[in-house]
């Protein structure tokens, strides 16, 4: 079963380290989708976002934010 890596880029850049096995590409963008709704949800990056901060995440084959990125999830807003 091939690891994933989620990295987020909010104003800090959070990389990972651990990653997750997961089955296929596909189970890595529902995770990827499931974690930026929690992270809206949560408020953490709302805040920012409303302020036209944009932030990322994005998987990767290897730790760290090193490797092969296989896709990004890029989130802004402005009023």
């Amino acid at each position: 079963m091939p690891r994933y890596y989620f990295h987020l880029e909010d104003g800090q850049c959070l990389l990972d380290e651990n990653g997750l096995d997961l089955p296929d590409i596909v189970a890595a963008q529902d995770e990827a989708l499931r974690t930026s709704g929690n992270l809206l949800k949560g408020g953490g990056a709302k805040r920012d976002l409303w302020n036209g901060a944009a932030w990322r995440l994005w998987v990767t084959d290897r730790p760290n934010g090193e490797g092969k990125t296989f896709f990004t999830l890029r989130f802004s807003a402005e009023t």
